[in-house]
């Protein structure tokens, strides 16, 4: 734990531009860690093979995975369920032994990692450095966003992925001197962890995809620069190659996605994509879209069973929520200005954003806080596109423009 916070710390000295309130920050970020500490000793008290749901399945795949790896099992060899954070976790137990705290402890580094990274983002974005940090803060302070990347869940690595992404496709768009070597290996990066993203949630590709592709074909009708072009191959060639390798692979028996299994279960990929069609054809679509923006709603709130009967927990959702629906109002005036602006990794930030709320919208079973722990993976793009000055400023020069030409 010590060691960790100590890591935190040095890397944010390092990677955060210099400034006088620096210091506060990084302070902040390891207090973050702390209360995170807090909570897996809470989570924990009844026992590291008893509590949790998904974070407790993936910790006893993990010990298989590490029982393969430590017979001679190669790496690429090892069988695993689910997801691929078992193979991560599981060669963390493998090297260290089996020990679930110091795996949390870890999600918690790499947590508080995803914070650094939006400030990055965010500070690329020209935001003030005071604007970043805030960003960055309210991310990793959010009680949802706590409790999610602090058990053994995959949601801590994840989202730290997610957000590697778009940074490295923000240095991609912001080169100006043609394709040189550190940007053709930003975007092999890229590519490579689309594949990883997917290895973790099986659509991630293609949310995550589709909204690179679409900030690139817009950087490209801008700038005409060859590079976009050559990117946005690189990203079509990968979407391909991961679909027929890893997605039609995994697809039957995917534990995630909703199956129909009256008629007696699904047995190959036509089934299972003929049993999701039907779910979703039954869905009433918009009602299920604000199901997944704004649920779990405030009178609901209380019925959420991890956090029943605990009046703090309660009260801390709640604001959470009435705090989200005004980032979600706020963000509405982002978009209007990044629509106008044409601003390609905004635009390209919205269509990941957008097609991400869609799929788990459809696809998610409908219950509040299932809703709640699958939207937490958008709540960082939000973030910076939740800002309604650019557009006001944009505004007030127009009207200002305008009246000084008419005087």
């Amino acid at each position: 734990m010590v060691l960790l916070a100590a890591i935190t710390a040095y890397i944010g000295t390092v990677v955060l531009p210099a400034h006088k309130y620096r210091t506060a920050y990084v302070a902040a970020a390891v207090v973050s860690m702390l209360c995170r500490y807090a909570l897996v000793y809470y989570m924990y008290k009844g026992g590291t093979e008893a509590a949790g749901t998904d974070g407790l399945i993936y910790h006893e795949v993990a010990k298989n995975v590490a029982e393969q790896l430590k017979s001679g099992t190669p790496i690429w060899a090892v069988q695993y369920k689910y997801t691929w954070y078992t193979v991560l976790m599981g060669m963390q137990y493998a090297v260290f032994g089996v020990n679930r705290y110091a795996a949390s402890f870890v999600n918690v580094f790499i947590s508080v990692m995803s914070g650094f990274v939006l400030f990055r983002i965010a500070h690329a974005l020209k935001f003030t450095w005071g604007k970043s940090a805030a960003i960055s803060l309210a991310y990793i302070f959010m009680p949802s966003m706590i409790v999610w990347t602090t058990d053994t869940r995959k949601e801590s690595v994840t989202f730290f992925i997610i957000l590697l992404i778009w940074y490295l496709v923000q240095k991609v768009l912001q080169e100006r001197n043609g394709v040189p070597v550190r940007t053709v290996i930003h975007m092999v990066l890229v590519c490579i962890l689309l594949w990883i993203s997917t290895l973790l949630r099986i659509y991630m590709l293609y949310t995550l995809g589709g909204g690179i592709l679409v900030g690139l074909a817009i950087h490209y009708l801008k700038t005409k620069r060859r590079m976009s072009l050559i990117f946005g191959v690189m990203i079509l060639i990968t979407c391909i190659v991961v679909t027929y390798t890893t997605i039609l692979v995994q697809m039957d028996g995917y534990h995630a996605l909703p199956l129909d299994r009256s008629e007696g279960g699904d047995e190959n990929i036509s089934d299972e994509l003929g049993s999701i069609f039907k779910i979703i054809m039954s869905k009433d679509i918009p009602e299920a879209i604000n199901g997944f923006l704004t649920q779990p709603h405030m009178e609901k709130v209380s019925r959420i069973s991890d956090i029943s009967g605990n009046a703090f927990a309660i009260t801390a959702v709640k604001i959470e929520q009435l705090l989200w629906y005004l980032c979600l109002v706020i963000a509405i005036f982002g978009i209007i200005h990044a629509i106008l602006e044409w601003n390609p990794y905004l635009l390209g930030l919205l269509a990941f954003i957008v097609s991400y709320s869609l799929i788990n919208a459809l696809i998610c079973e409908d219950v509040g806080e299932t809703y709640y722990r699958y939207r937490a993976a958008i709540v960082a793009p939000t973030l910076l596109i939740a800002d309604y000055r650019p557009l006001f400023n944009s505004l007030r020069a127009i009207i200002r423009g305008r009246t000084g030409a008419i005087e």
